[in-house]
């Protein structure tokens, strides 16, 4: 020992350190990041109102996504864009409409503030939130002296608002529901109405009371076709349910007058023409007859081409804004039957991108969400493609160079081949759609032994995710639901014959939790069968991430902690605690060409070593929908949490850029090792990428060749600090009986 001592001491004083590791401490990776904009621009109008300006000429007001959104004012006739107003701090609104005097209120998510628009000034106010912690409004009606009502999420409030009296939070529709997605006002008998989901009641509210009581079908009760528009024209409640399905109530008592109809438009016109009041039937234009109770086709047919997201009468003649992503409307003239399609210049938006997928293609593909669109980045020349509209992109999956995507609403798995051109309905194509089995988001996938499995999450109102199995061969599916009681399918990993999947106890939209704790359930690919289930974080709410790690572990990721499992016998080896916390299935993993871990969770890009399991945060907030390119790469959209911890401003793709590593493939031994003597010094890595195991080439050398070699690799270790000089004294002892 005092021999290795003395030969330790000649090795440090006799051998100078190369100038790269001559350095106070190891010092944490410094990566590069790009930004390369916004990817899309695009049009979502999801509501307008058909009102007037200051000198009574026609606009309708219509709000937009966008970041931030935006309030559009067009004129319908000269077809003229007006003025645009921005609404700060949100993404978009569901609601709008304009009091009766003339001001122009929108209401807005994820902040969930009213915003005013006065139509003289051009000028738009942020008024703020009518009910603290909510994240999105709803349904807005106008009542008199200026005042407006609507409806909120997550908490289930109707509010209302007048400039004389500020905002009056009316209280919570339905106890135990999350939405209310629309309200109507009567205003002379002070009633209000509000369409409560997602489990499906109808709330009669007498404003001078506060008495409610659910006027909804006893039957349709519990029904997850809820409510979705409401409409009383006519001293009649027209009610469209989220499933399409139309329903006409006596508004008191809630008496079906008339059913077994659909409705395909954002709800009926606001006021009848005569006797009809008018609607969108799938792409038909629709009247009811108010006189004989009857839904029908206008005569013609009219077609409108789509769904109305906003109706009103212009001189007699119906204008309506059709569907959410075209700029298309429609005129129909009632006495004549005449009718018109044309273009309304709505101003196109960058959007928030809603998911990132880096091909294996060699491009980034981008989509936006709820618009849809998909676009491609070239990283090379950084230039942007787009290529065409699907649907809100929940999952992306790359198979042997093709792209599988997983689209809500309708939990449709569309496939993609990307040497050919971009067609909507057959490149991509749909494989299958999985709403009619309860699960309208495909979120996860994997692949093996010539099938494709994806794990989805449930419609709103329901419980219990699915486990999808589709034959690449055949093209047929199988669907096991609730492979986890209650739980949905969020992350998926085939490794080695079996199907790890992670879940979320998190059902459908609007509904609590019936599990307490997500699970891992294991799937025998040969015999489709599940093996297992158990639970490796308690208390977590949802497994979003499961992937091989580079020391041939399961890691994964359990709310804002990562756990280490033992595939054979399922045993958590380890568990870390991470900056951040739950942010959703975007919250993701990926194993780098550098061994290391990168997790992107709830904003922060997190680096982490495999061997010491020490974490390096890289970015703190704005790193969301992370993809990790064949480079090693991170890309990512940006993002920064505001109000409600809701994320904002993500219409902008950006990309992480690891920083060299010096030692590709190291070896990653949990102890230093020299020819089979173990040293008893834990391995470690040197900041540019190397372990101490790669630098000591000890099949290279043998006898006094070894451990002069060793000696010298210890003296640069010590000299950058990279290790102590107890720990040398052990490598070069364990060389020495090597040798």
């Amino acid at each position: 020992m005092r021999l290795t001592t003395i030969l330790l001491a000649a090795l440090l004083f006799g051998t100078g350190a190369p100038a790269a590791l001559a350095q106070d401490e190891p010092r944490p990776p410094v990566g590069t990041v790009t930004d390369f904009g916004v990817q899309s621009t695009a049009l979502t109008v999801f509501e307008g109102f058909f009102g007037a300006d200051t000198t009574g000429r026609p606009v309708v007001y219509s709000v937009q996504m966008g970041t931030p959104g935006v309030l559009a004012v067009v004129d319908p006739v000269t077809r003229e864009h007006l003025h645009t107003a921005t609404m700060a701090d949100s993404s978009g609104a569901w609601a709008v409409t304009q009091a009766s005097d003339g001001s122009v209120y929108t209401g807005s998510y994820p902040n969930a503030h009213v915003y005013r628009y006065d139509p003289q000034s051009d000028e738009m106010t942020d008024l703020g939130a009518p009910v603290p912690g909510q994240t999105v409004l709803y349904g807005f009606q106008p009542g008199e002296d200026g005042k407006i009502y609507g409806g909120t999420y997550p908490g289930a409030h109707a509010f209302s608002y007048s400039p004389s009296e500020g905002f009056r939070d009316l209280g919570v529709m339905y106890e135990g529901q999350q939405y209310v997605v629309d309200v109507a006002v009567d205003t002379e008998r002070e009633v209000l109405w509000a369409a409560v989901g997602s489990a499906g009641h109808l709330v009669r509210m007498d404003l001078r009371t506060g008495e409610k009581r659910d006027i909804w079908p006893e039957e349709l009760r519990g029904d997850a076709n809820y409510p979705a528009d409401i409409n009383l024209v006519g001293g009649k409640l027209f009610v469209k349910r989220n499933k399409l399905d139309g329903i006409v109530l006596d508004p008191d008592t809630g008496a079906v007058l008339a059913r077994d109809f659909t409705i395909s438009s954002r709800g009926t016109t606001r006021v009848a023409d005569g006797s009809y009041v008018y609607f969108t039937s799938g792409t038909a234009l629709w009247r009811y007859d108010l006189t004989t109770d009857t839904p029908e086709p206008v005569p013609g047919p009219v077609t409108a081409g789509g769904p109305g997201v906003g109706w009103g009468f212009v001189d007699g003649r119906l204008y309506g804004l059709i569907g959410n992503y075209a700029q298309d409307a429609l005129s129909y003239d009632p006495a004549t039957g005449a009718s018109e399609r044309f273009k309304l210049p709505f101003p196109a938006q960058p959007i928030d991108i809603n998911n990132v997928s880096a091909g294996q293609d060699g491009k980034i593909y981008t989509n936006l969400y709820i618009n849809g669109t998909v676009a491609t980045l070239d990283p090379a020349t950084g230039k942007v493609t787009e290529l065409g509209r699907v649907a809100q992109t929940d999952g992306w999956f790359w198979h042997e160079g093709t792209m599988y995507l997983g689209t809500y609403p309708n939990g449709a798995v569309l496939r993609y081949d990307p040497s050919q051109p971009f067609r909507s309905g057959s490149n991509p194509r749909e494989l299958f759609r999985l709403i009619g089995d309860g699960q309208n988001r495909p979120h996860a996938f994997a692949a093996a032994a010539g099938k494709l499995y994806v794990g989805t999450t449930p419609d709103y109102g329901l419980w219990g995710g699915a486990l999808t199995v589709y034959d690449f061969a055949t093209g047929e599916h199988d669907v096991i639901k609730a492979p986890v009681a209650d739980q949905g399918v969020i992350s998926l990993l085939a490794r080695d014959g079996t199907l790890w999947g992670g879940t979320t106890i998190n059902g459908g939209g609007g509904t609590t939790p019936k599990a307490d704790e997500a699970k891992i359930f294991t799937f025998d690919l040969a015999t489709g069968t599940k093996t297992s289930e158990f639970v490796p974080v308690p208390g977590a709410d949802s497994i979003t991430s499961i992937v091989e790690g580079p020391d041939g572990l399961l890691w994964g990721l359990a709310d804002g902690e990562l756990f280490v499992l033992d595939p054979d016998t399922s045993e958590v080896r380890r568990r870390v605690d991470l900056p951040g916390g739950y942010g959703g299935v975007q919250d993701e993993l990926h194993v780098n060409p550098d061994e290391h871990v990168y997790a992107s969770l709830d904003g922060h890009l997190l680096r982490i070593d495999p061997l010491s399991m020490d974490v390096t945060e890289l970015r703190e907030d704005g790193t969301y929908r992370s993809s990790q390119d064949a480079a090693g790469n991170l890309w990512f959209r940006s993002g920064v949490k505001g109000a409600n911890n809701a994320v904002q401003g993500g219409a902008r793709l950006l990309r992480y850029t690891p920083p060299a590593d010096a030692c590709a493939g190291s070896d990653l031994s949990r102890e230093v090792t020299i020819k089979d003597v173990g040293s008893g010094v834990p391995n470690r890595y040197r900041p540019d990428g190397c372990t101490i195991e790669d630098l000591i080439k000890d099949e290279d050398h043998t006898g006094s060749g070894l451990v002069g070699h060793v000696g010298k690799v210890v003296g640069q270790l010590i000299t950058a600090k990279a290790i102590t000089a107890a720990e040398g004294t052990k490598l070069i002892e364990a060389a020495r009986r090597a040798s």
